[in-house]
Parts: structure tokens; sequence; C-alpha cells
């Protein structure tokens, strides 16, 4: 019975050691992403790369990294995230017109490294007045990362005006990696407002185990078995 144990306890560390991989936290702020070399998990994907630009003018409305918060979107085979911050602008006093401008770059990835990335769908809240608009623009690059794009990169687009809330797009092949790079924009025009509280990104695969831990659990349950059927002779 004791070697049963020992056993079964090494098996587990084992099992820990071919699944691990960092859980994205449900909420943190951008910031926490853009560590050197950070990546973190949700289900089957891996999320790495972060990357942050913004831009803005006047240039003390910048919205900084630790301005963005990060929900982890954890839906069953349609995982992502939700960005949300307060990208707001209005017209200058001397008529000029103003803009909030925030690129986030990442690499979605699956974590069994199998090609079951089948599409993406975009989505945001954006609302204007006046001549104000709103728009967020994502390039994707499936089977690889946007620069050098094999078969040349796609772009998805949601804008208000006009009305176009969200957008999908389903890949001509399913993939194991994603570039991508998204631009979220709200810009007051000379007459005009324009706000965006939340942009919503989810990536559509079908998960399942890692071949690696389905081979120790398998053999495991083997090795098990065959000790209880020694323990049962003796």
């Amino acid at each position: 019975m004791k070697i049963a144990f020992a056993f079964l306890a090494t098996l587990l560390v084992l099992v820990s050691a071919a699944s691990a991989a960092p859980t994205c936290s449900p909420t943190a702020t951008l910031d926490t992403y853009l560590v050197a070399n950070f990546s973190c998990s949700i289900d089957n994907l891996l999320f790495s790369n972060f990357g942050y630009s913004p831009s803005a003018i006047p240039v003390g409305v910048t919205i900084p990294a630790n301005g963005i918060t990060v929900t982890a979107l954890s839906i069953p085979g349609d995982e992502g995230f939700q960005f949300s911050s307060g990208w707001a602008v209005r017209t200058q006093s001397d008529g000029s017109s103003s803009f909030q401008d925030s690129l986030i770059t990442f690499t979605v990835s699956t974590v069994d490294h199998s090609a079951s990335l089948t599409d993406l769908s975009l989505s945001f809240n954006g609302d204007f007045t006046g001549s104000g608009s709103t728009s967020v623009n994502e390039h994707y690059c499936p089977g690889g990362p946007l620069s050098g794009c094999p078969g040349g990169s796609g772009v998805r687009q949601v804008t208000n005006p006009p009305p176009a809330f969200d957008d999908h797009v389903v890949f001509t092949s399913p993939v194991s990696t994603l570039g991508i790079s998204k631009d979220i924009n709200v810009t007051s025009g000379t007459n005009g407002t324009a706000r965006i509280s939340q942009v919503l990104n989810n990536f559509s695969n079908g998960s399942v185990p890692e071949p690696g831990t389905c081979m120790l659990l398998g053999g495991g349950l083997l090795g098990l078995g065959l000790m209880r059927k020694r323990s049962k002779r003796s």
C-alpha cells in the first residue's frame, strides 16, 4: 500500500509538471502583462509577447498601461480578454480636435500546440456626439507574428459611426498561433465627443488535454491496477 501511495504521489508531481501553465489573473491592469517574458494561459490558450504603445492630443490625456484593466474571459472554447478603461475625449476649448489612441499587441497560441484556433471575434461599446468617432482596428496573423506574416495579415474593424459594434472572422484553416495588434481610438473632431469603456476579444478553439498528461494518467492508472493485482495475490 505504501508503494502505491508513493507511486501515486510521484504521478501527481509528473502530471502537474506536464500540464503546468501560468493562469491569467481574473482581473489585472495591463502593466502586469508588460513584464519581460510574461505569459499566462486560459484553459488551452497561452497569451504572450504583450506590448503597449499609447498616444494622445493633448498629451496630458494619454492612457497609461496601469489605466487599462484586463479581464480574462474564461468561456470554454472561446476564451479571450476584455480591455476596460476610460477612453474619452471632447473638442478642445480652441476648437481643435482631441484623440486618445491605445495600441495593444500580443500573441495567442495553443498550450498543447494543436492547430485548433478557428476564428476570432471583436466587439466594443463606442459612442459619440457631433463630429466625434470611435474605432477599434485589429490586425491578425494566422500562423505567426504580424511581422512577415506568411500569406499576409488580415484586419477586422469595429466603428461608431457607422454602428459596427462587433466583427467576426473564421480562418481559412485552423492554426496553432495568432499574432494580434489592436488599435483603440477615440477622436472628437472639431465639434464633438467620443467614448469607449470596453473592448472584447475572443478566440475560438477546440480545447483538448495535453498528450503528455493523457499518457501519464493512463500509465498511472495501469500501474495502480497492476499493484492492486499483485497485492491481492500476496
